[in-house]
């Protein structure tokens, strides 16, 4: 295709967009509310999910065997790091216990006296990074020689991962719902413009106009309203995010920082909104081209 050509499509779809100005700013203002929606709720899926990540019980305690010696314990640890989905490991001698275990029962029980360090036995504490493989790495762990005891809570992971299964579903549940009402909104301004021009669609066709020269120009149109809603709802949502959200959230724990989400929120609002425009500008036209 000559560049002849495409200046005649792009003048011919900022042509169409002009003629009908006024439902193209409610296109490219209704889009641009879906997709600031879909981009908010979808940070906020993403901060919720690293809440129940922080607040989780993924701690687990290797009790380890009395007879070990500081060298036996230091190999251990080494093995322990090399499983490759444990961090923050944590040794806890057998006073540590002890002290600690005092502390939770409070003063004044009694108990100072009627116990002492022997009665604990040493241990390292340390956290699953990746709940999925939680069984996975417990198995690794008790194969391990010196393992005593393992205390861990499943059933708290179990309902994590609940939870973030939950939230998945609810991502995709309202992904698809603001893609449906997006297309819906983009064809209906392109269907207005293709009415308009239903006519020279027709001598465009008889004359020997291939199907896709002829949807070429709505599909720039309809990628132009996308691209335009895309970029309005980037800086629309950086606003509200920053200004509403990121407030609200950092009031129960760290909320992820927007600008360290530009990588993937820059091209999804540009190509995301594209794509919109483009798959919402695909069926009014094919009416008008069985003739």
């Amino acid at each position: 295709m000559s560049f002849d050509s495409l200046w005649f499509l792009l003048k011919s779809a900022l042509n169409n967009l002009y003629r009908n100005l006024l439902l193209t700013v409610a296109s490219v203002t209704v889009l641009t509310i879906c997709l600031t929606l879909l981009g908010c709720t979808s940070m906020v899926i993403q901060n919720v999910n690293a809440f129940v990540d922080e607040i989780g019980e993924s701690r687990i305690a290797v009790f380890l065997d009395e007879n070990m010696t500081e060298l036996d314990i230091a190999r251990f640890r080494n093995e322990l790091t090399e499983i490759g989905n444990v961090g923050d490991i944590h040794y806890e001698t057998k006073e540590q216990a002890l002290a600690n275990y005092l502390e939770s029962i409070g003063s004044g029980t009694g108990m100072e006296d009627a116990l002492d360090a022997d009665t604990f036995r040493a241990s390292l504490i340390f956290e699953i990074i990746d709940l999925s493989k939680y069984d996975q790495t417990l198995y690794e762990i008790r194969k391990m020689d010196g393992v005593g005891d393992i205390q861990e809570r499943r059933d708290v992971v179990d309902k994590i991962q609940q939870v973030k299964q939950a939230l998945f579903f609810l991502s995709v549940l309202v992904i698809f719902l603001f893609f449906i009402v997006s297309v819906f909104i983009i064809m209906n301004s392109v269907k207005l413009s293709v009415y308009a021009r239903r006519l020279e669609i027709n001598i465009m066709k008889y004359v020997g106009a291939t199907d896709f020269f002829i949807q070429l120009p709505y599909f720039i149109e309809g990628m132009i309203i996308g691209l335009i809603a895309g970029i309005v709802s980037f800086f629309v949502q950086f606003y509200v995010y920053n200004a509403v959200l990121y407030p609200l959230l950092a009031e129960l724990f760290t909320p992820i920082s927007f600008l360290s989400q530009l990588s993937f929120w820059v091209p999804f609002f540009a190509i995301g909104g594209s794509l919109i425009g483009i798959i919402g500008s695909v069926y009014p036209v094919k009416k008008y081209l069985k003739v």
